[in-house]
């Protein structure tokens, strides 16, 4: 599932993953100009005020400061979310100082500053816009945790041969490794051949158990590759249409009036207009939420994103709900569902979804950071639902998150019209686009698709080069981090193989 602060592919991230590789790996065809002043622009003057803030504040004051300045359009979730950075900064920085700050005038859009810690030196990046409306205020504002470029010196800049490609990744492991920024596994194949298949780090700090190739990872909201394959199969069994609405296949959703006005396709796609449901009501009370049915009532009382149809607003409300559809087309429980059509078909015999009241051999116990620049891991055991779901929160390997690749394109899980309508009618979201399911864009006139995952304790992609048959797994305990942008420069390489110049 994703973070709480939409970590996962929406449409700010998208901005922030592109400054990140553009610093961090300079991926081909990377062109964002970089300069190291604040533009003198409303959103570049906010971003002044929070640097002077930061380094002059206590945490009430920024507390007062971060509360004032951010827009009434900012969902409550997100504006605590940003406040709560803006206490961590001052607590755990010492001080900021502006590392880099990018602008792309070719794609407009928020201020993007890297800052950087004068205690311990740790990087964060901010993400800011200016409302429109009232220029003295943010209309977007987030935080993210950001690598040291140098850690990634090592990779190639322009396609290089498979030997050569293992080499600068296993190298760029070790020392992220080292920096205790990575912990996990990386594995990239192509036309059936390991490229890599390196594993690092521990799965179990207090022990100091290691990572091998049997460790299972949670994997966030790559579960949501499974729902939507799992909706695709039963349209081509006639059992629904995409065009379905909720209220036909979840009559018993509180709100029938909006479910009349969603369809199945809309919320594939994240433009059902709904919200979210990691709120403080679930965090709260997060052992009442086992099955898709125990959430209906709570993503019900979430305020709408937006009309249904209208934009594109990442959801994991709607991939809960899309649960609670295959339950009551197939009259299977959606656990039972996907390990019988799914992981079953595609040979994925270490994947599934755990609790937290059971053991489940293998797993890798979650970390990570409280705050952008807090350096100290802590274990995400209080900052997870008990069990995972069809929006996300389930546990795989890279071995079985292949086998579902391979599975996908094989057409062992949809037959190849079913699997061209899932990528038909995409939906623009940041650098590419949403497909029912699976995240797309163009890299080298080839196409990249799959799906990654981040929330507290959990860093994970899956990236498929769609022509070539080359695919990219990484699966850490770490995070939310942004080593999934790893799994997309090694797209991205890949991509670019035997190209015409």
């Amino acid at each position: 599932m994703n973070d709480r602060k939409s970590i996962v592919v929406p449409a700010i991230r998208a901005g922030a993953a592109a400054l990140l590789l553009a610093l961090a790996v300079l991926p081909v065809g990377a062109g964002a100009a970089t300069v190291t002043t604040l533009p003198a622009s409303p959103v570049g003057r906010l971003g002044g005020q929070m640097i002077r803030h930061i380094n002059a504040d206590d945490p009430a004051q920024i507390r007062q400061w971060a509360s004032g300045v951010l827009a009434a359009s900012i969902a409550e979730d997100d504006k605590q979310a940003f406040i709560t950075d803006m206490i961590s900064a001052v607590q755990d920085s010492g001080g900021v100082d502006i590392f880099d700050v990018q602008t792309d005038p070719q794609h407009p859009g928020p201020l993007q500053i890297v800052l950087k810690a004068r205690r311990g030196g740790r990087l964060g990046l901010f993400v800011l816009a200016a409302d429109q409306a009232q220029p003295g205020k943010l209309a977007q504002a987030a935080a993210y945790p950001m690598d040291d470029p140098g850690l990634y010196a090592a990779l190639p800049r322009v396609a290089v041969s498979r030997a050569q490609m293992a080499q600068a990744i296993g190298a760029t492991l070790d020392r992220l490794v080292k920096a205790d920024d990575f912990a996990g596994c990386v594995t990239v194949i192509e036309h059936d051949t390991t490229v890599l298949d390196a594993c690092r780090g521990v799965a179990e700090r207090n022990f100091g158990a290691r990572i091998d190739h049997n460790t299972k990872f949670h994997i966030g909201s790559m579960d949501k590759m499974f729902t939507a394959v799992a909706i695709a199969q039963l349209a081509e069994a006639g059992k629904l249409s995409w065009s379905d609405t909720l209220a036909k296949w979840v009559p018993e959703y509180p709100d029938q009036r909006t479910a009349r006005k969603i369809t199945l396709w809309q919320l594939l796609h994240h433009t059902a207009g709904l919200g979210d449901f990691l709120v403080p009501e679930y965090f709260q009370h997060s052992k009442s939420y086992l099955d898709p049915v125990d959430y209906l009532g709570l993503i019900a009382r979430q305020p709408l994103a937006g009309a249904p149809g209208k934009q594109w607003s990442y959801s994991n409300a709607g991939y809960m709900l899309l649960g609670r559809v295959i339950e009551n087309v197939s009259h299977e429980r959606y656990f039972d569902y996907v390990q019988r059509h799914v992981f079953a078909p595609a040979g994925m015999t270490a994947t599934g979804f755990d609790r937290l009241d059971e053991v489940t051999p293998d797993l890798a116990v979650g970390y990570f950071h409280d705050g952008v620049f807090a350096r100290n891991w802590k274990p995400d055991w209080m900052e997870l639902g008990v069990e995972g779901g069809p929006a996300g929160g389930g546990y795989s390997t890279n071995t079985d998150l292949l086998r579902f690749a391979s599975a996908l394109r094989a057409g062992k899980l949809v037959r190849p019209a079913t699997l061209e309508k899932i990528f038909s009618d995409e939906v623009p979201a940041g650098p590419g686009g949403d497909a029912a399911g699976f995240g797309d864009r163009l890299s080298h006139n080839r196409h990249i698709r799959g799906h990654s995952g981040g929330i507290e304790g959990t860093t994970a992609d899956l990236q498929m080069v769609w022509e070539t048959g080359a695919t990219v797994a990484l699966t850490s305990n770490e995070g939310p981090s942004q080593t999934w942008l790893l799994a997309e420069y090694i797209a991205d390489l890949l991509a670019a193989e035997n190209q015409k110049p």
